[in-house]
């Protein structure tokens, strides 16, 4: 059978896609994309088997979560096994001993350690050994029973600081005995050190020029074998310097000298404006 080009009018085969006078295309084959069927099919394939495994992941950690509350609602130690499944719950075990450890680690480092005496007087200048006691009174004493040095008892002093004309005037009016320790700033060490008794004063006199800070040991019952209170002891030193000057000046047909003189209250006085601030035991001891 023919039929008619409808390019170049010609007589061609009715079976013929392409014009075999002019080339043209005369019928153009449809194919069944078979490739997008299947792709298709495979994409619902894969997506079917994602949504299975993200299932059984679901019903497996909640199967965990049922053992892991069911293991600890019961009375009885259980061993954690290697498998798969049992490493989850070692590893829950092994955190919520860290958690413990780290806060009984916590807990004890909160908790001070019972204080020992140390000795407020140093050996010497050169040697400045702090010595404890070797037995710390563990039962409370009766206040009646407490020792006390008589006021005024000097336990140290540097003879070329004590040359000048300045005065301290030291007033304890509270119910606890004192260490006072008058340290000049630029040695960085007492040059004076006296005991002081509860409600009582003491002056500490011919202070040489220069900067001064007063620190003190409040407490009862001294121990003179370590040097040191061995009850209700607490450690503060004044926050302002005492600045001791001397000078001369004319006044007439006389020359005058004006020197420093200070007054402190160790205890806490209605009107009082002197500050103080606690230190450290040990660098107590080192002045």
């Amino acid at each position: 059978m023919h039929k008619s080009c409808p390019f170049c009018k010609k007589e061609v085969d009715s079976t013929v896609a392409v014009c075999p006078h002019c080339t043209r295309i005369l019928r153009e084959t449809i194919s069944t994309d078979k490739s997008n069927y299947y792709s298709q099919t495979n994409q619902r394939s894969t997506n079917n088997e994602k949504s299975n495994k993200k299932n059984k992941f679901a019903s497996f950690l909640k199967s965990q979560v049922d053992k892991f509350k069911k293991l600890f609602s019961r009375n009885k130690v259980h061993i954690v096994g290697y498998n798969k499944q049992d490493r989850y719950k070692k590893f829950i075990l092994i955190f919520i001993a860290l958690f413990f450890f780290i806060g009984l680690y916590t807990k004890n480092a909160r908790t001070p350690a019972p204080s020992t005496p140390i000795s407020v007087i140093p050996n010497s200048i050169e040697n400045n050994t702090i010595q404890t006691t070797k037995n710390t009174p563990t039962q409370a004493k009766d206040p009646k029973t407490y020792f006390s040095l008589p006021n005024g008892s000097v336990l140290s002093q540097n003879s070329f600081y004590l040359n000048g004309l300045g005065e301290l005037k030291i007033k304890n009016g509270g119910s606890l005995d004192a260490i006072a320790k008058l340290v000049n700033t630029a040695l960085n060490k007492s040059v004076f050190t006296v005991y002081i008794k509860a409600n009582s004063t003491y002056t500490i006199s011919k202070i040489k020029d220069g900067n001064y800070k007063l620190f003190f040991n409040l407490g009862n019952d001294w121990d003179t074998e370590i040097k040191a209170f061995t009850v209700n002891s607490g450690y503060k030193v004044f926050e302002e310097l005492f600045n001791f000057t001397t000078r001369e000046y004319e006044e007439g047909n006389y020359i005058n000298t004006k020197y420093s003189t200070f007054e402190v209250t160790l205890n806490p006085v209605i009107g009082g404006n002197a500050e103080t601030e606690n230190v450290n035991p040990a660098e107590f001891a080192n002045y």
